[in-house]
């Protein structure tokens, strides 16, 4: 089998089995692009290649990961997701800030505090309190960061997140006094007392072993990875308008996806040299996942084609070109 790839995207083709055990063949096209402020994303002229595993954010913890896998068979909507950091606009001091992201109609928004702890009330009648955010001029948009974690003394943990921080199963003004709370919240749900129980906020990949992602183990929902709300029915047009708040220095930047969208055909051949023929792979944009320190996102099609079984014998060539919405 031949990748016949006409387009400055880097494109690859894997054959899998279906949930019903039938055979087709996945091909992933991968495209990189540079942001441009007021105006239309361009074709990057480093592309990031395919990744064949998931890269960890942190690989000496290898706790959770920073990208996953482009290597899913098929995703049945579309994924957004985002890698970074919330700045200060113009890089001054802030002890808070909001910052997110719309995608088209879709918009997430979390709040993000500079580093705060809780204090006990000094007394069984009065409840802990947290301490005034201190002042930075970034944060990482990490899920360490992020409401969740492991609580040492009980051994519960956050099932949703468990890299997280602010999680205590046996909570009491002496045990979680001087205890961190997390940098990133939910902006419509901010913690406000110390019994709270928000959910984990964030833009990143959800891990496979994280609720609700476990799950979904067995179905194809499993190969969706973004976060609650960043998840997208039907696909990515890949022209939409993009809005970025408090992701990198100037504050807010607005842009558009290029409406480009590549086109996959398969041609097969019967066995033992017998007559040729053209099939589609008809191909959706199932990933969007924004690097805005780097100026730059990237895109994932994917496309799938029946195949008699697994060897992919009949598959003479898989051709891939690019064309404009």
């Amino acid at each position: 089998m031949k990748i016949g790839n006409e387009t400055p995207f880097e494109a690859e083709a894997l054959p899998f089995l279906d949930t019903d055990g039938k055979a087709h063949l996945t091909v992933i096209v991968k495209g990189t692009f540079t942001i441009v402020p007021e105006g239309v994303a361009t074709i990057a002229g480093e592309q990031i290649p395919i990744l064949f595993g998931d890269e960890p954010a942190d690989p000496e913890k290898g706790d959770s990961p920073k990208f996953e896998a482009d290597t899913a068979p098929f995703k049945p909507r579309g994924d957004i997701l985002l890698v970074g950091k919330a700045h200060a606009p113009g890089g001054k001091p802030v002890r808070w800030l909001d910052a997110g992201l719309r995608v088209g109609t879709l918009q997430k928004v979390v709040r993000v505090f500079g580093d705060r702890t809780w204090i006990s009330g000094g007394g069984k009648l009065s409840a802990p309190v947290f301490t005034e955010p201190e002042p930075f001029t970034e944060v990482p948009l990490a899920y360490g960061k992020a409401f969740g974690g492991i609580d040492t003394e009980s051994g519960g943990f956050c099932a949703e997140n468990p890299v997280g921080c602010g999680y205590y199963t046996r909570k009491s003004p002496k045990n979680i006094d001087g205890a961190p709370l997390p940098n990133i919240e939910d902006a419509s749900r901010p913690i406000r007392s110390w019994t709270d129980h928000p959910a984990s906020a964030g833009f990143g990949p959800i891990a496979k072993g994280w609720a609700p992602r476990v799950g979904y183990l067995g179905t194809y929902d499993f190969y969706n990875v973004a976060p609650p709300g960043l998840q997208v029915a039907g696909y990515l047009r890949g022209d939409e308008e993009i809005l970025l708040l408090n992701l990198e220095k100037s504050g807010k930047v607005r842009f558009r996806l290029p409406g480009i969208a590549p086109v996959a055909t398969v041609e097969k051949t019967e066995r033992w040299s017998g007559p040729s023929w053209n099939e589609p792979a008809p191909m959706r944009l199932d990933t969007l996942c924004l690097l805005p320190d780097e100026g730059r996102l990237f895109l994932v099609w994917r496309g799938r084609c029946p195949l008699t079984d697994l060897s992919a014998l009949e598959v003479e060539t898989v051709r891939i070109v690019a064309s404009s919405r």
